[in-house]
């Protein structure tokens, strides 16, 4: 009979989904780039084809900041990715016999703003879509040093480009993972494109490391100004979370 009887003993209840907040993301991290295409940055100067490698970059690297950063809300994203940095290699050249001195500054920026969407949200993996700008902005200064008098040159270039990208993100084990990021555009560009691929270790919820790979290549031209070149090399960073 006391089968019979019905419980009144009532079942655990699910829990409640967390609401979404707002999380914003800081890296930080060191691109050994270098670069391979054709320039021509100070006309008159003709158009020449340069190869250089990091180890070159580096010995004439005045300074730079590269960093992105990211704010997220559900599945609402917004990205950016901010490259700065100035290069001054200098050499004495002997014209008739006489020594003077030549300096070149470059200095670059390039910056990219994109709003996103994440299509998949799932525990094993992740994916988002991205649309937005990337800007550039150079300035060369080509000084000659022939006491007592200084030659000097100098141009700037400014333009942008839309562009349209995607990210994916699979969790390999339950701190590390695997990642990659890539965009294409164009328009003062004839063409660009940027593409990213590493792994990245979570030490807590809130710190992570990766290591990667990463190649950008753009065409640009206007008049005699030409910058159709090819960075790459690898990437060491590190995230933040709040």
């Amino acid at each position: 009979m006391a089968a019979d009887i019905p419980s009144t003993k009532q079942e655990p209840a699910a829990p409640l989904p967390l609401p979404p907040r707002l999380t914003f993301t800081a890296s930080a991290y060191l691109w050994a780039t270098g670069l391979d295409g054709r320039l021509r940055t100070l006309p008159p100067l003709p158009a020449t084809k340069v190869s250089i490698g990091f180890d070159q970059v580096m010995k004439n690297f005045d300074g730079g900041i590269m960093g992105a950063g990211e704010v997220r809300y559900d599945r609402y994203l917004l990205f950016v990715d901010l490259i700065a940095s100035k290069i001054s290699p200098n050499k004495t050249i002997y014209p008739a016999g006489y020594p003077a001195g030549v300096k070149v500054d470059s200095a670059a920026f390039i910056g990219l703003a994109a709003a996103g969407y994440r299509l998949i949200d799932d525990s094993a993996y992740s994916i988002d879509a991205f649309a937005g700008v990337r800007g550039f902005a150079m300035k060369n200064t080509l000084r000659v040093q022939l006491t007592p008098a200084t030659l000097k040159l100098s141009e700037s270039e400014q333009w942008a480009d839309g562009v349209v990208g995607a990210r994916l993100k699979v969790n390999l084990a339950p701190s590390l993972y695997a990642t990659t990021i890539g965009f294409i555009g164009k328009g003062g560009s004839r063409y660009e494109w940027d593409v990213f691929g590493g792994l990245g270790y979570a030490f807590t919820d809130s710190i992570s490391a990766f290591a990667g790979y990463r190649a950008m290549k753009v065409s640009y031209r206007n008049g005699d100004f030409i910058y159709n070149a090819l960075q790459q090399g690898p990437v060491l960073g590190l995230n933040a979370r709040f």
